[in-house]
């Protein structure tokens, strides 16, 4: 059934309402902190979901946990029966729930986990085909899934979160040094997966693959570039997707893009400056390769054709059917150039980051690039 959190890790996860959202993900071993006041007293609680939403709304990282934390969370007391627990968590369909002493302070955190409402997809594909030619001359006779980043391929890398997140059943649509990758992970054993191939004949794209499977996926299953680097929570992913009701999920990242000189903003005249801004940031919401799929999305890919899978949510979209962005806030790098090649090595070299159970905390939290 449950679990709970006591003495130590129930230490680990109390927070201050003056946390940084940034540093709350630290104490979040359950994916979710306690936030109590100065006396030691729960005065709100912060998930997951709440860091994700507050995200996607553009809160500042360095805003307190104050300003997202749910306000008075329900709450059990101590020596309340584990049946009635269990009973209030899917009563309420909460997954988190504290249990506070007669002081109000808490004591333990209990949670559900691999319960009905937390629903894995039927499996996952892995596109695994592409050429990887910005990565010359490391691809020349290596394909990009294979390249190592520290002790472990990116294809490695990929399946073992697959796998640390309960998802059994992997494809990978494979294409360039199809034969290598087929080599290198073989059923999937190594990995406690069972893993099925689709070969592309030709380039397909980023979707078009999905029309080689042997058989139509029956329930929401996930879809994900084979050249990622990422600890994100696909248990979350799949929750979020299932909740929201929608054909398609879009993984998303923030990424900010700084201007480097005094941007000038001309009236309406075109003759005359309104204003001036001094190296500003604009942010915006990046694809980051990730995505949870219903069924029916394989209907709107063409067969045979190279199709990617920006038309396809186009394709979605012009239906009205609804399509959903979850946000990563966890580490993850797309590994496309040199560059990135280096810094996902040097990540892992370093171990530049510090995880703290399904969550890592990420040197690179809000990507940022200059321009």
């Amino acid at each position: 059934m449950g679990g709970n959190l006591h003495g130590e890790k129930l230490q680990a996860a109390l927070i201050a309402p003056d946390t940084p959202i940034s540093q709350a993900v630290k104490h979040m071993d359950a994916e979710a902190a306690l936030v109590i006041d100065q006396k030691g007293k729960l005065c709100g609680m912060i998930t997951d979901g709440d860091i994700r939403r507050s995200f996607l709304a553009g809160s500042a990282l360095d805003a307190p946990v104050s300003d997202i934390m749910t306000l008075n969370p329900v709450t059990v007391k101590q020596g309340t029966a584990q049946m009635a627990i269990m009973a209030l968590m899917m009563q309420k369909k909460i997954r988190h729930l504290p249990v506070i002493d007669k002081a109000g302070k808490p004591v333990a955190l209990e949670l559900l986990k691999n319960q009905l409402e937390d629903f894995e997809p039927a499996g996952a594909v892995v596109m695994a085909g592409g050429k990887g030619t910005r990565l010359h001359p490391l691809t020349a006779n290596t394909p990009k899934p294979l390249l190592k980043v520290g002790e472990q391929t990116i294809l490695d890398n990929i399946l073992h979160n697959l796998e640390g997140n309960g998802i059994q059943d992997v494809v990978l649509a494979v294409n360039h040094f199809a034969e290598q990758i087929v080599d290198h992970v073989g059923d999937g054993s190594k990995h406690n997966l069972s893993v099925n191939y689709v070969q592309e004949e030709q380039a397909l794209g980023t979707a078009g693959g999905l029309t080689l499977m042997n058989s139509k996926p029956e329930s929401s299953f996930l879809v994900m570039n084979g050249d990622l680097m990422t600890d994100l929570d696909y248990r979350s992913l799949v929750k979020f997707h299932r909740e929201s009701n929608c054909c398609m999920t879009v993984c998303v990242r923030r990424h900010s893009i700084k201007i480097p000189y005094g941007v000038i903003e001309m009236a309406q005249d075109n003759l005359t400056i309104n204003q001036v801004v001094e190296k500003p940031d604009h942010e915006f919401l990046v694809n980051a390769g990730i995505y949870m799929l219903e069924p029916e999305m394989v209907e709107l890919i063409p067969e045979g054709e190279f199709f990617d899978m920006v038309q396809l949510m186009n394709a979605a979209l012009a239906k009205d059917w609804n399509v959903g962005a979850f946000p990563v806030i966890e580490y993850w790098k797309d590994i496309g150039q040199h560059d990135q090649f280096k810094e996902a090595k040097s990540d892992t070299k370093r171990k530049n980051t510090t995880k703290y159970g399904a969550f890592t905390v990420p040197a690179d939290f809000l990507v940022t690039e200059a321009v």
